[in-house]
């Protein structure tokens, strides 16, 4: 072989790996994610490498530049994992901190609502947590364990139930003068205890006080602004949402205000998990933080992140906004929103959801069943039309609600028909009912025969709620993604 084509070979041959090396380099950098700008919410929550972040019920700390995300992982063997930010938008795996194999407690264990403070005398990171049995749902206890590192394994100290109290949902407040509290539900969530811990954190010293009593709320979030503390819960409704309240005093041992709404009749489709202070050069922010529990699947669950904002020292409000950029330097939240067009419309009487029944023929009759997130068939878009009329339509479909003389309803092709045409009678509770233009009827709703789904018909209009008449009552609820 020829000197020449012996060079030409050789250039070939290195201009070939040039070029697999700069295509290996492309593709392992494209599949690096890029930093995310802006919280979104109610989109997928990916951590840096692009893996789904499993920190529900969660609590936050901040300790130098970093702002901790410490929650539940119920994927495989893990219960407590740890994420790690410098903006609150981008997310860094830290590891895990509670497993099965971490005890023998833990082995069938579900832990939930895991909230972690540091305590300054003993250089001790310290968690509080709910602890049930995977099979059992009746122990009620609160737990605690403890790390001197918040990235590294956590060591586990008990389970019990506080002065003998039952405790589910929780969590942990650390005050401006170092002491610390646990906040619970107990008596079946039908009240809600206040303990303060000894200086160490980890056991009870006494109990403040039990407060809204047979209210029955759950999942409790505290924050302190000014001389006012606020405490926000949720009702008892499983994974369902429903509407948030608030509650204000100027002492943690009270008295408290009454319970006042907070955000939209079902927060926003979330349930408080943590108040987020933000303080910066220019102002201290404060964030409502909502786990968005998808009963359907609860490895689609998500995160919310609001802003709270204040009326007054002791009136709070919280809108919804698509995304949200902190300032950590300043302190300030910046948001965006994008106006809401698609709804789910949940039944006041069943808490199920409008969805198709059956779709085999030109029309469809529609049903109602539970919750899923992920469930395109539950979503209807509402159409204003003359007279503060409105028109339903199916979003999968593209068909609209329709009534029929025999007081039956369907889902049929766009129609100029006044039977396609709705009256919205809001309710004094954010419920509304809906009247047939055409028939003068009330959409109501009625469980099947065989009990398998919710069946939607229209009778007599009734102006009352009553024990039957619950089945008149609607929540027109925006689908908040």
């Amino acid at each position: 072989m020829k000197r020449e084509q012996i060079r030409r070979l050789f250039l070939h041959f290195f201009a070939v790996m040039a070029a697999c090396i700069l295509l290996t380099g492309v593709k392992a950098q494209a599949q690096i994610p890029s930093l995310k700008t802006s919280i979104i919410n109610g989109s997928a929550e990916t951590d840096m490498k692009g893996n789904p972040i499993n920190a529900h019920g969660g609590g936050f700390l901040k300790i130098g530049n970093y702002y901790y995300l410490i929650g539940e992982n119920r994927q495989k063997n893990v219960l407590v994992s740890c994420y790690r930010s410098t903006d609150l938008i981008n997310w860094e795996f830290r590891g895990d901190l509670l497993t099965r194999s971490s005890d023998s407690e833990l082995k069938n264990a579900n832990i939930e609502r895991p909230k972690v403070i540091y305590n300054e005398t003993t250089k001790k990171f310290v968690m509080w947590m709910h602890y049930e049995l995977s099979s059992d749902y009746s122990y009620a206890r609160a737990a605690v364990a403890t790390s001197d590192d918040i990235e590294k394994p956590f060591t586990w100290l008990k389970s019990f139930q506080p002065l003998d109290n039952m405790s589910r949902d929780c969590n942990l407040y650390k005050d401006t003068d170092g002491k610390a509290y646990f906040i619970s539900s107990t008596r079946e969530n039908r009240d809600m205890n206040l303990y303060e811990l000894t200086k160490d954190y980890l056991s009870i010293k006494l109990k403040v006080g039990t407060f809204w009593v047979d209210a029955q709320r759950e999942a409790p979030a505290i924050m302190k602004r000014g001389n006012y503390y606020f405490i926000l819960t949720s009702f008892c409704t499983g994974w369902e949402p429903n509407q948030a309240k608030y509650a204000w005093s100027e002492s943690l041992s009270g008295p408290w205000s009454g319970l006042k709404d907070i955000g939209s009749p079902t927060s926003y489709n979330s349930q408080p998990t943590f108040i987020l202070p933000i303080a910066g050069e220019k102002t201290t922010s404060y964030m409502y933080v909502g786990d968005r529990w998808d009963p359907a699947l609860y490895s689609n669950s998500r995160s919310i992140y609001l802003p709270l904002t204040f009326e007054n020292d002791t009136t709070i409000k919280m809108d919804w906004v698509k995304k949200v950029i902190p300032n950590l330097a300043t302190g300030e939240l910046v948001t965006q929103d994008e106006p809401q067009h698609q709804f789910r419309i949940k039944s006041k009487w069943s808490g199920e959801y409008l969805s198709l029944q059956s779709n085999q023929s030109s029309t469809a009759n529609v049903a109602a069943y539970k919750l899923g997130y992920l469930k395109p068939n539950l979503r209807w878009e509402i159409f204003p039309s003359n007279n503060e009329l409105v028109r339903i339509k199916h979003v999968q479909t593209g068909k609209y609600l329709e009534a029929e003389e025999n007081n039956q309803t369907r889902l049929s092709d766009e129609k100029k028909s006044d039977l396609q045409l709705w009256k919205e009678i809001r309710q004094k509770d954010g419920w509304s009912k809906l009247i047939n233009k055409a028939t003068g009827k009330a959409l109501t709703i009625e469980r099947s025969k065989n009990r398998k789904a919710e069946l939607l018909y229209t009778s007599d209009y009734s102006k009352e709620y009553d024990a039957n008449y619950d089945k008149q009552g609607f929540l027109l609820a925006p689908v908040y993604e």
